[in-house]
């Protein structure tokens, strides 16, 4: 512990001493700055328009109204000593209610005075103008300017020649009588050992400043011992408060003050379009035929030179289209419009950007459907769904025709889904599937869900009739989400049943080949018997034998889910082609293994 210093005792270079009488820290705030005592009481006034009024306080229970028009000023009588170069930042809450006008304001000034108290100088605080209605902070920060010794709070109101009031409350500053820096203590310098004096010298307030004390010289240090005390800075109130709804508005709770923001974009070079992609730090939008992109890791600049900007998309294509998909392939930002197709790689660093790929003859105006499926980008163009993929061995991108199976089907459905997202998609890794969702009315087949399975390299395809529309895909760890109106559904491979408003539902499973030929094209076969072999719940077996009629099928036959054990099933059709129908009633679990059928070519028979 540092000793305190002692008259005529002797000191030995380096002894280290504080001073035996304490600096008085003070921190006046101004008088009755929350006008607590219900009268002006600490302030002053050049009229008599400000008065207290007790009915919309910002906090406690008194504030303080200036009506009439014109100017007024009221001072506060707290004139405190202040330094030259002393920095005061002093802040109130104000309130306009100028009924919809634009001539009144209310601002927050520290008036600077010199030894003979005469004013030499203000720091303006900002000015509160514009609309009324809702409490405001006016701060005023400066720095002494030199010849100050005192300082005091005046709070501006100006109502102009409309009327209204000019209101203010929570007055306050950060003042602060300027003592010594903590930690500050005193080394002796001398040579030699020596003694201090009778009487205790004054101490420098600041560190370097040598002061004689008899035969002794001590010098400002700050010792390096620190302690630390926590206390709470900033505390909310027993009860919530109630929120303004204005920008800019600033609410008390407590011993802190909430101030609404609002996280609207307002950069007017912000595209605020629907077709968006987030790589790279930054935030990629259409934006007609180019695509623009925010500053880095700020959503909400997009002016920025240097950081944010655009992408010049339009000046690579033969064609007028707007850009209507952005999605994310591999590292690179995929861009389609109806007709083309550009890859571009993207950086933080503007200048690190540029196109790699481009091809005219493929494209799409579906945002929601594009989903980077393993090595490839799954899309859907007006023919259905297709592929965009790096070539074997190549760096180049080809076209794939991933979705054709399933074009019959899917042009109809993308056709009837006028909804506003369009076709919505997802990636399920943990199950390998690209999910492609379309809305539908019940009469035209009702919403569905086509479902593409990597299996070992080659994809099958499966189509699901829905019982609600499918609103959003999301995944959470393992598992894929769906929200459809006011509820949220896990996928789950064990669920044998839709839950539909909270009940369980079963759904029917259809199997189907294509017309098979069987051997030569357009000779009759006769289909004799058939083996199928499954697992779960057993099928309902229809044999389609007219591929020019789709009712052409034989009456459905329940069968076992395996009749590989005894003899084949017995079913005689005639026909130069065939179609396996399996339909399942739902309510378990079932899985198709093979289908193998027993035929004789009648080739030369009657």
């Amino acid at each position: 512990m540092t000793d305190i210093w002692q008259a005529g005792k002797t000191y030995v270079p380096g002894s280290l001493v504080k001073p035996s009488s304490t600096t008085v820290v003070a921190q006046p705030q101004p008088t009755n700055g929350n006008f607590t005592t219900g009268d002006l009481t600490g302030w002053t006034q050049a009229g008599s328009r400000f008065v207290i009024a007790t009915d919309t306080p910002y906090s406690g229970t008194y504030f303080v109204r200036c009506s009439g028009t014109g100017v007024e000023s009221l001072n506060n009588t707290n004139a405190v000593p202040v330094s030259p170069g002393q920095h005061i930042t002093a802040q109130a809450a104000a309130k306009l209610t100028n009924n919809g006008t634009d001539d009144q304001g209310a601002q927050v000034i520290i008036v600077w005075l010199n030894a003979a108290d005469a004013e030499i100088g203000t720091a303006l605080g900002s000015l509160i103008s514009g609309v009324g209605g809702s409490w405001k902070i006016t701060t005023a920060s400066g720095t002494a300017p030199p010849l100050t010794a005192s300082a005091f709070i005046r709070l501006n109101a100006s109502n102009g020649t409309h009327g209204g009031t000019v209101e203010y409350d929570a007055v306050s500053w950060d003042y602060a009588y300027q003592s010594p820096p903590t930690g500050l203590i005193f080394k002796a310098t001398q040579a030699a050992p020596g003694k201090s004096g009778s009487t205790e010298p004054t101490w420098p307030t600041s560190t370097g400043i040598p002061v004689t004390d008899n035969q002794v010289t001590w010098e400002g240090v700050i010792a390096s011992r620190v302690v630390w005390e926590a206390s709470p800075i900033m505390k909310t109130g027993d009860t919530e408060p109630t929120w303004p709804l204005v920008a800019g508005a600033v609410v008390h709770d407590g011993n802190m003050d909430w101030i609404t923001v609002t996280s609207q974009i307002t950069d007017p070079k912000c595209p605020q379009s629907k077709v968006v992609a987030i790589m790279a730090s930054k935030v990629f939008a259409a934006d007609k035929d180019i695509v623009r992109f925010s500053a880095t890791v700020n959503p909400l600049d997009w002016s920025s030179a240097q950081d944010a900007g655009y992408l010049p998309t339009g000046l690579q294509q033969a064609n007028a289209n707007d850009m209507a998909v952005l999605a994310p392939y591999r590292s690179n930002l995929t861009a389609f419009n109806a007709s083309s197709f550009q890859n571009w790689q993207v950086d933080p660093d503007p200048a690190a950007m540029s196109i790699l790929d481009q091809m005219d003859g493929i494209g799409s105006s579906a945002q929601h459907a594009a989903q980077p499926v393993g090595n490839d980008l799954f899309y859907l163009s007006q023919l259905g769904v297709r592929s965009v993929s790096i070539a074997a061995g190549t760096d180049s991108l080809s076209a794939g025709d991933v979705g054709m199976p399933v074009d019959v089907l899917v042009q109809p459905a993308a056709k009837l889904d006028t909804t506003t997202l369009g076709p919505r998609s997802s990636y399920y890794p943990s199950a390998g599937q690209y999910w492609l969702a379309f809305d539908a009315p019940t009469d035209a087949g009702g919403p569905q869900v086509f479902v593409f399975t990597l299996n070992g390299g080659k994809g099958k395809w499966s189509r699901y009739i829905f019982p609600f529309a499918v609103d959003a895909f999301a995944q959470l760890g393992n598992d894929l989400y769906i929200r459809h109106g006011d509820e949220v559904s896990i996928v789950s491979e064990d669920a044998v049943t839709d839950d539909v408003a909270g009940v369980p539902t079963n759904f029917t499973g259809l199997a189907q080949w294509a017309w098979l030929d069987n051997g030569q094209p357009g000779v009759t076969k006769m289909l004799e018997s058939l083996d199928y072999v499954g697992t779960g719940q057993g099928p309902s077996l229809s044999i389609g034998y007219d591929q020019r009629d789709p009712n052409a099928f034989t009456d459905p036959y329940l069968i076992d889910p395996d009749t590989l054990p005894g003899d084949p099933i017995p079913i005689p059709v005639a026909a130069p082609t065939f179609s396996i129908k399996l339909q399942f009633a739902g309510g378990a679990a079932w899985s198709v293994n093979a289908v193998t059928l027993h035929l004789s070519n009648m080739a030369g028979n009657p």
